[in-house]
């Protein structure tokens, strides 16, 4: 079959969580035979220099340069309905784009990635919409709202939160059907909007192409995630400033390892008086820094959707510490696949424990290797996506048993 994506930002190269999933599901098309041409805003070095690894994703792509964000631009769109994040992605360039796309070729699908994307579509399409959610993104901000201690910044993400749950309503339901990363993320959403036709397809990891790592450097405890993300910022003040002093208690040598993009020079500033923390910055490949971890952590108190770096650590054969909250939509055994812990010194306690028994973190670290190989691979993606083109009747396509 014939399917139209309309994404957010290309899938490669692979830096952010987002990009990670819409590679594994343009791959996972792929491999089963549909041609898929993508139509996706990406930055000025991506349009220039587009990545090599595009020719397996898709029969073809096209590229809007992205619109930019600012302080004044989220103050001018106070009075619109819409939330910021619609306002700002919904672009005549864009629209233009998928109407040009769809009058040329007959396609037998759209997949719009996400509910901000969906202002670049026909009101009236003609052929089938899925949505693809990568989290639900009201709770996201309700709880950045929740947690704030600036009573600005909590006004303004409580109104937001209000625009956003209007707008996933909307679009969620003008779409044939929705693709969520979990059944966590499908019970949350039908909260919100009443009830849909949703199907659960994972965040995956394509465990081929991580060698398992079970000894670490035996000190690096390594957080991954994008530190322009106002989830993983919060995680990494939680990780330093509340879980660190105990862990420095019972293990003196541990050091933090904050992996990931664009850290601005302020926040990097915010830890100075620590000497036991470091940044990598933008990393092209996060395989040698996980390589070298003896422990992951992932201290997340505000998110939605699934943690990839779950995923990614588990296939390097790496054991994780996680919030609860930050494990949320994965179907991982506490104690034996992950552990769980929510209140600092025992998250603390549980990262000592791991660090101490190199034995018990391997242990860990091959059972979530071997739960990715099982739930969250390639493979299994396939499958999903195969039962849910199939249940929406949709020409070529056949479901696996």
């Amino acid at each position: 079959m014939k399917i139209l994506a309309v994404l957010l930002s290309p899938p490669v190269p692979t830096t952010a969580g987002h990009r990670v999933r819409n590679r594994s599901i343009l791959r996972a098309l792929a491999q089963d035979g549909h041609e898929v041409t993508v139509a996706s805003f990406a930055d000025a070095d991506e349009i220039a220099s587009p990545a090599r690894e595009w020719g397996g994703l898709c029969r073809a792509y096209h590229l809007v340069a992205a619109p930019l964000g600012s302080a004044l631009a989220r103050v001018r769109a106070l009075p619109d309905a819409r939330p910021y994040g619609a306002v700002r992605l919904t672009v005549p360039a864009m629209q233009e784009l998928v109407r040009h796309l769809l009058a040329a070729e007959k396609f037998d699908l759209i997949l719009c990635d996400d509910c901000y994307m969906a202002g670049n579509l026909p009101p009236e399409p003609g052929i089938p919409v899925v949505m693809n959610k990568h989290d639900i993104t009201c709770n996201i901000v309700r709880q950045f709202a929740d947690t704030s201690h600036n009573l600005f910044k909590r006004l303004y993400a409580g109104m937001e939160a209000h625009k956003i749950e209007r707008l996933e309503i909307e679009a969620c339901r003008r779409a044939q059907a929705v693709a969520v990363c979990s059944v966590d993320d499908a019970r949350a959403l039908d909260d919100i909007t009443g009830g849909l036709r949703q199907f659960v397809v994972p965040n995956v990891v394509d465990a081929d192409k991580y060698t398992p790592h079970p000894v670490g450097d035996g000190h690096s405890v390594v957080f991954v995630g994008a530190m322009d993300w106002l989830p993983n910022k919060d995680g990494a003040d939680f990780l330093v400033f509340d879980i660190l002093p105990r862990l420095r208690q019972l293990v003196p040598s541990a050091r933090i390892v904050l992996a990931g993009r664009n850290p601005s020079p302020e926040f990097i500033a915010r830890y100075g008086d620590y000497p036991d923390v470091s940044f990598t910055g933008t990393v092209v490949e996060l395989r040698p820094i996980l390589a070298r971890a003896s422990v992951c952590v992932v201290p997340l108190r505000i998110g939605s959707g699934t943690r990839l770096k779950i995923l990614e650590a588990g296939a390097m054969g790496k054991p994780t510490v996680s919030t609860t909250l930050g494990a949320e939509g994965l179907e991982l055994a506490n104690g034996s696949e992950i552990l769980l812990e929510d209140d600092p010194n025992a998250f603390a306690e549980a990262v000592a424990s791991l660090l101490l028994d190199p034995t018990r973190a391997q242990a860990i670290g091959m059972a979530a290797r071997a739960a990715v190989e099982e739930r969250y691979s390639i493979p299994a993606l396939r499958r999903h996506l195969a039962f849910m083109l199939e249940k929406l009747q949709l020409p070529g396509t056949e479901a696996r048993p």
